[in-house]
């Protein structure tokens, strides 16, 4: 029986991202992959083909997600599959302060924090989080700056280490509207083994798009989002529920 190697609501990215390998993003940071949220897995019988007939080279995989993540141009969520050795979760991600050397102490305790993520309880009108909001908040990006002086008839060169925030992907907070509970079709083989896996409760929720100029709603799964403030405000967002 295959075996999934990523849960349901688990943060991932494209293991092409940047911050895999390093703590700064070196280059533009529009080509960097967002961090997505797990949202269904789907396991392929044995007939799947894997393999290509001419070549005999790998072509695919028996298990892939559906991902979700925050198109922040366009202000809208957006959906994809992709198998499961293409992706790497959130453990592996470095994540370093501003202007500091490259210590680990400032990614691990990001990545503490997110092992500790609690899926919100149902409130109609309470404020919650897309589960990626601080990552893509945190990512930074080095480049160097080089400028040119001239004393007594020389040329002098001199550098200067940049470092930047990169929010791309950056999610608003969101406002439940709704709830509703979700059918899972399909959820088995015959022969017992599982089809797919995904969430038994969506969430709807609100939010302005600016992009559109107008506020969107759209329902997800409640695994997508996080029940505590990621950064604090002088009034906590939790101050103004009703219980």
């Amino acid at each position: 029986m295959l075996k999934n190697k990523f849960k349901l609501g688990e943060i991932v990215t494209f293991k092409s991202h940047p911050l895999l390998y390093d703590y700064y993003i070196k280059g533009d940071g529009k080509l960097v992959p967002p961090f997505m949220v797990i949202t269904e897995i789907e396991f392929e019988t044995k007939k799947k083909q894997v393999v290509d007939e001419t070549t005999g080279y790998k072509i695919a995989e028996r298990i892939k997600y559906k991902c979700v993540f925050f198109d922040d141009n366009k202000s809208q969520f957006k959906e994809v599959y992709v198998y499961e050795s293409m992706l790497e979760n959130f453990k592996s991600i470095f994540i370093a302060k501003k202007g500091d050397t490259e210590e680990s102490g400032s990614y691990e305790s990001l990545i503490k924090e997110a092992e500790k993520y609690k899926i919100p309880k149902y409130n109609y009108s309470k404020i919650v989080y897309f589960k990626t909001k601080k990552f893509e908040i945190f990512k930074k990006r080095t480049s160097t700056r080089i400028t040119e002086s001239e004393k007594k008839g020389k040329i002098k060169k001199s550098e200067k280490k940049l470092i930047q925030y990169v929010v791309n992907y950056a999610t608003p907070d969101f406002v439940l509207t709704g709830i509703k509970k979700q059918s899972i079709e399909n959820a088995f083989y015959s022969n017992g083994n599982k089809r797919k896996i995904a969430s038994e409760t969506l969430y709807k929720v609100k939010w302005f798009n600016s992009f559109q100029m107008k506020f969107s709603e759209q329902f997800l799964p409640s695994e997508c989002f996080m029940e505590d403030q990621p950064f604090p405000t002088t009034i906590p967002h939790s101050s103004s529920e009703e219980e």
